[in-house]
This record gives structure tokens, C-alpha cells and sequence, in this order.
């Protein structure tokens, strides 16, 4: 498979008033990153474009397979982060389940009311050779590193401590199994319109 970020096409206008849609965006998808599943390519790739393209793309996710997986509430628990970003998590949490201005937010209407993710988040699985962008240097926790979703995990995670009524039993989430040899790579310069 071909390497480098010179496979990914920006999102035309992110950020802008009229930004890309998403199925333009997609129409655009190159066959070389089949790999990556259209709800990770929306979630992850278009809604997140600069950051993806700022930190990511240099670990070459379409190197990754992705499963959607089902997880327990424990096996939500164990989903890890670099530096302090569980405690960060946990505060959060305690703001989605005590009525604080976050759960009026799209994001905990929905987890308040449905018991579980809109969309599912993206965990890394075994990536601990892999340095975690932008941390100084740390590598991902392993078996398993948060990837994307954070305020989804957070209010995940407060629902759970506090046994919130409405908490499913199970939970979607996109596992990311990166290959063993998969490495840190220098950035390349990315295609597309701008």
C-alpha cells in the first residue's frame, strides 16, 4: 500500500460557512484508503480535519484494520488516554450526570436519553510503539488509547460511575488494530482542494 499523507484529500473549505458537504467529500475518497470505514472517515477524518491532518495522518491510519466492536461498561472503563486526560474525563462526567450546562449540550441530551454513544468512538488496540501526537514524546497506552470521541467518553464514563438509569450494557466503538511495526512517520504534504 502506498505511504504518506499525499493520499488524503483536505476537506475542501473546512471551517468555512460553506464548508465541503460530507458526501462531496466522500465522492472524493480515494480507493488507496478503502481501508477506513466511511463512519471513521465522517467522524474522524471530515469532522476533525485539521487536527487529523496536523497530528495523524503521520501514523498512517489506512495501515490500520477497524473493526466495530461491542463494549461493556467495564470494557469502556478500560479504555486509557496519555498524561491526565482519565482524571480530565471523570470531572466531566460528574458535569453530564449532576445537570451542569454541558448535558444540555447535543452530545448529553442524546447520552442522557439513549444510554450509550451517538456515534461510536475510535480506540486504538496494542498501539504502544506509537507515540501519542503532540505529548512530548509519550506513547499510547496500551491494550487500548483513546483515539476520538472525547466528550462522548467522558459522559460515557460519568454515566457509568454514577449508574445512571438510562446506561446501556453495551456500547459500539470502532477498534483500531495498528499493525506491530507501525511507526512515527515525517510529515508529507497533503492533497486536495485547501
Amino acid at each position: 500500500m502506498t505511504s504518506g499523507a499525499s493520499l488524503y484529500p483536505a476537506v475542501a473549505r473546512y471551517g468555512d460557512m460553506d464548508m465541503e458537504p460530507f458526501d462531496a467529500y466522500f465522492a472524493r475518497w480515494p480507493k488507496a484508503l478503502d481501508s477506513i470505514p466511511e463512519p471513521v472517515v465522517r467522524d474522524w477524518i471530515y469532522r476533525h480535519w485539521h487536527c487529523f491532518a496536523d497530528r495523524w495522518i503521520a501514523l498512517e491510519p489506512h495501515t490500520w484494520r477497524f473493526e466495530l466492536a461491542e463494549f461493556t461498561n467495564a470494557d469502556i472503563l478500560s479504555i486509557d488516554h496519555v498524561g491526565h486526560w482519565i482524571e480530565d474525563f471523570d470531572a466531566e462526567g460528574v458535569e453530564f450526570v449532576n445537570d451542569y450546562p454541558r448535558a444540555q449540550g447535543a452530545v448529553g441530551l442524546f447520552m442522557l436519553a439513549h444510554g450509550t454513544f451517538p456515534t461510536p468512538i475510535i480506540v486504538a488496540c496494542n498501539a504502544g510503539q506509537l507515540e501519542y501526537p503532540r505529548s512530548g514524546g509519550q506513547r499510547m497506552k496500551s491494550p487500548l488509547q483513546l483515539i476520538e470521541g472525547h466528550t462522548r467518553l467522558a459522559c460515557l464514563r460519568g454515566m457509568i460511575h454514577a449508574r445512571h438509569p438510562s446506561i446501556r450494557d453495551s456500547h459500539a466503538v470502532w477498534l483500531a488494530h495498528v499493525p506491530r511495526g507501525a511507526k512515527r512517520m515525517a510529515s508529507h504534504p497533503v492533497t486536495g482542494l485547501g
